[in-house]
């Protein structure tokens, strides 16, 4: 996350915090950026649109029962209807001076939070108990801000507006900071997982909104820092509201990013970021093998598990996971007479299997989106006793994700069953992992494993299961042309490596 957020979060969100600080508290408030008229034509017609879109992220959610997708809508349905309220009380327009004005912009973004408590207190046992009842929560915070605003249009002296700069403008701005920053976060992690445009909208989106409230430490009305502040707020809500519809209208998969109540599941954002060659691999795969086909599918969900366990950045995570998936790639160009041999295997045949290390480094390294995921293909069977292959890599040289990929992938040889034999017993297969710890494998690898394991218990319906069966061409060819279309040049190419 950090290597991402380097790139250009922090410096957006750096430059951007300075610049609204400057503008609120370090420039002249120049009255003649007044134009009321103006401000009423902008705000207004844009709130509308940002209700509007919000509207249909909610009932996009309510529809097809996805919790986040709901609570998300309400939270935008929040902060742009009292937006909207703000805008309709600009004084010389519809109304005269009111404080109204100020108190439906300052309570937006705070009432917006509260609406966001399932998913900002994801995880915790009152964040639990408000996600089984998601769709009463999204419905209460659909009414409750309507009712702010009607009330604040109809009465707009009912509250005192809080002074800019004073000790409930300074909490409004901190708990804005914080909240939009969380949300902002988890969806820039989601970004860097599954590479989805969708998610770093929404991540840029959140984040603006909780900028703008800068503002109120001093920006006075129809200053710079007040149209600055309006500006950022309004295209922050309408990125959240572009990028989750978005995500709905091109991939119809909005299901996959974001079904899992109130969670970030790291492997819907992952296959929802699988470019078409990883599909045309795993369709290749199970034209050649179905076995091999199911059997990489739970690898590389339980290598991901477990490199969440792991406490991988989400770029490492993405490795991990698409090396789990891939892992066995290179077996496309192994002959089938000795892939698919019930019995012991001659030493010659042993070493054209272990070629697929190889084979499917050489097959990956020329995607420039997977040579990442090659490092990990082709040392997935190193050993930390030095007595693997192809390199003979020991200890510390072995990768963290290879190591976890090697882990999952014999325990899943182990338990699963094949055309020629029964899968083990899970505890034997523990047994084994452990008694393999720091010589077959390495012990950290088997540790988390083993951990994820106890916690979660194995692959039963795999999440990544329609893997290479989504994307029709890649799914109807036959094995030879499916092989084919996987390699850069030819098999010949992979042979060479």
């Amino acid at each position: 996350m950090l290597r991402v957020a380097s790139v250009w979060w922090a410096p957006f969100v750096g430059g951007m915090a300075c610049l609204m600080a400057f503008l609120s508290l370090g420039s002249p408030r120049l009255q003649d950026w007044s134009n009321p008229t103006l401000a009423f034509a902008i705000v207004v017609p844009l709130a509308s649109a940002c209700a509007v879109g919000a509207a249909a992220v909610l009932a996009t959610g309510l529809l097809r029962r996805l919790a986040e997708v709901a609570l998300l809508g309400s939270v935008l349905w929040t902060i742009s209807v009292l937006s909207l309220a703000h805008g309709l009380l600009i004084p010389g327009t519809l109304y005269g001076a009111n404080p109204g004005t100020m108190v439906a912009v300052m309570a937006s973004l705070p009432a917006a939070l509260l609406a966001a408590l399932p998913v900002l207190l994801d995880g915790t046992a009152f964040g639990g108990r408000l996600a089984r009842h998601w769709r009463a929560w999204s419905l209460t915070w659909v009414a409750l801000p309507a009712g702010a605003a009607v009330l604040v249009l109809v009465r707009p002296d009912v509250l005192s507006a809080p002074p800019a700069g004073g000790t409930v403008a300074i909490a409004v701005v901190l708990a804005g900071l914080c909240g939009t920053t969380v949300l902002s976060l988890r969806h820039l992690r989601l970004y860097a997982i599954g590479r989805r445009a969708g998610s770093l909208v929404a991540s840029i989106g959140f984040i603006s909104a909780g900028l703008a409230t800068i503002a109120f430490l001093g920006a006075g009305p129809m200053s710079p820092g007040w149209w600055l502040a309006h500006a950022i707020d309004i295209a922050g809500v309408l990125f959240v509201v572009t990028g989750l519809l978005a995500a709905h209208w091109r991939d119809r998969s909005l299901a996959l990013v974001l079904s899992p109540v109130l969670t970030r599941d790291p492997l819907a954002a992952l296959e929802l970021g699988l470019t078409p060659v990883v599909h045309q691999f795993i369709a290749a795969l199970e034209h050649k093998d179905a076995v091999t086909r199911d059997h990489v599918v739970r690898v590389g969900e339980l290598a991901m598990r477990a490199g969440e366990r792991a406490r991988l950045d989400p770029v490492a995570l993405r490795a991990v996971g698409l090396g789990g998936l891939l892992h066995d790639v290179g077996k496309l160009v192994t002959p089938d007479e000795i892939l698919m041999k019930p019995g012991e295997l001659t030493d010659a045949e042993r070493a054209t299997v272990e070629r697929h290390t190889l084979d499917g480094e050489a097959m990956l390294a020329p995607y420039p989106h997977l040579a990442a995921v090659a490092g990990i293909v082709r040392s997935h069977h190193e050993r930390p006793d030095g007595t693997g292959y192809p390199d003979g890599l020991s200890g510390p040289d072995i990768p963290l994700g290879a190591s976890i990929v090697s882990v999952v992938d014999a325990w899943d040889a182990m338990v699963s069953d094949r055309p020629y034999r029964k899968g083990m017993p899970h505890e034997r297969a523990r047994a084994i992992l452990r008694d393999g710890a720091g010589t077959q494998w390495p012990g950290a690898a088997v540790d988390v494993v083993l951990t994820e394991l106890d916690e979660r218990g194995p692959v039963r319906a795999p999440a990544l299961g329609r893997v290479g069966r989504d994307r029709g061409a890649a799914a109807r060819g036959d094995a030879d042309a499916l092989i084919d279309a996987c390699l850069p040049d030819s098999a010949g190419l992979a042979r060479a490596a």
